[in-house]
């Protein structure tokens, strides 16, 4: 659940007079997928993306900044048992992502840090996709073949 978090901590941050509000979207709610049946996970990670613009316009006059940080692939242990496993059709996706491998949960997080910092103080309504170029060049279906 993002909306609940958010709509109870809203008055909150209004009352601050500066806030930062970073929420995790996905490549998923960016576009479908040939290779991976998800579309639960595409239409929720779509919302977060929606979510984001429009708390942006809305906490904008309050000082409130809410961006999304989309990751792409990302190794963890869950994905290592799933779509990185040997008989999953995803399994070399690293052979498709422009810089050549999966990412590291920790790149997820800088990114993340950024968009909370006052670093982004001019930065609102992002949706600051970290996925090694992968969702830059859209690759076919075949590539995973």
């Amino acid at each position: 659940m993002v909306f609940y978090p958010v709509k109870h901590a809203w008055r909150h941050l209004k009352a601050s007079s500066s806030a930062a509000v970073v929420l995790v979207g996905s490549t998923a709610g960016m576009t479908g997928s040939m290779t991976n049946g998800r579309v639960a996970h595409t239409v929720t990670k779509g919302g977060v993306i929606a979510l984001t613009k429009q708390l942006a316009a809305e906490g904008a006059p309050h000082g409130i900044r809410v961006n999304c940080v989309s990751p792409g692939m990302i190794e963890t242990p869950a994905s290592r048992g799933d779509v990185l496993a040997d008989n999953h059709p995803m399994r070399r996706i690293a052979e498709a992502i422009p810089l050549g491998r999966i990412g590291r949960p920790e790149e997820a997080v800088r990114c993340a840090l950024f968009l909370a910092s006052d670093e982004a103080s001019y930065v609102t309504g992002a949706n600051l996709v970290v996925d090694g170029g992968w969702s830059a060049v859209l690759p076919g279906a075949g590539v995973l073949g």
